[in-house]
């Protein structure tokens, strides 16, 4: 009797344990799908830069089957000009903004030079203002997860948490770029030619500190954008944006 008892106690608590384990699985996958969305702009969506990691996650938050709203470049550019001045960033402005189906981009220019200073995205709710995943994040050696201070999405810095990993090195001098802007376009075409046949790279690449950014065309029509490390010519195609709907220089 004694056996049958604890045989049944057993199977008892392997039930609850069973039940336990799946509520904790379900009530995580909840809280992620409400952080980060799901489907296409969920986290490691596509693929990543050439022999590296895999796209970094969507800020958005957003779920299934929702539309994200309509945002215009006049907001989009709005929203980072609010960013920058809550920031502090006298010396920095809104550049080329883009708008995508699911949200908006815009590039952070100096005012002096009118060189890149790193990329943002715009939520299409909140329009909050990100540092872009991917290079803007891994590769900007003066305002990414590399140099010391970082950028800090929330307003805060990163303090150099990814330093050491072998990206690019820190705070260079632009003596020390191993790729120049046509080689980088050079780079940038030979990488859709293997990988992505049909769409061809822009003949203009714009620097920001460590890296490039170039635009991706289809028939002569902007598309989308990829990177490139302007010290190991890793290409990085920027996955995470929906299809083009209107671009301000």
């Amino acid at each position: 009797m004694k056996n049958s008892t604890l045989l049944v106690l057993l199977i008892a608590a392997f039930l609850l344990g069973g039940l336990l384990l799946g509520a904790g699985i379900w009530i995580g996958q909840s809280s992620l799908r409400a952080m980060w969305g799901t489907g296409a702009y969920g986290p490691m969506a596509g693929p990543g830069m050439m022999g590296g990691p895999a796209a970094m996650m969507a800020p958005y938050a957003i779920t299934d089957g929702e539309t994200p709203p309509a945002l215009s470049p006049q907001e989009a550019g709005q929203a980072v000009e609010r960013y920058l001045e809550s920031q502090g960033y006298a010396d920095l402005a809104v550049g080329e903004v883009m708008i995508f189906d699911n949200g908006g981009y815009a590039q952070v220019v100096r005012k002096d030079t009118g060189e890149g200073a790193f990329e943002v995205l715009i939520d299409p709710y909140t329009q909050a203002v990100y540092l872009e995943h991917g290079p803007a994040m891994m590769w900007n050696t003066a305002y990414g997860m590399m140099d010391g201070a970082g950028f800090g999405m929330m307003g805060g810095g990163y303090g150099g948490m990814m330093g050491g990993l072998g990206f690019a090195p820190r705070n260079p001098e632009a003596e020390d770029l191993n790729v120049s802007p046509d080689r980088a376009v050079e780079l940038a075409q030979d990488y859709l030619d293997r990988f992505l046949p049909g769409l061809q790279a822009d003949d203009h690449a714009d620097a920001f500190p460590g890296y490039y950014t170039l635009h991706t065309l289809k028939d002569d029509q902007v598309v989308g954008m990829l990177s490139v490390n302007a010290f190991t010519g890793q290409v990085w195609v920027h996955t995470w944006h929906g299809t083009l709907l209107d671009m301000v220089e």
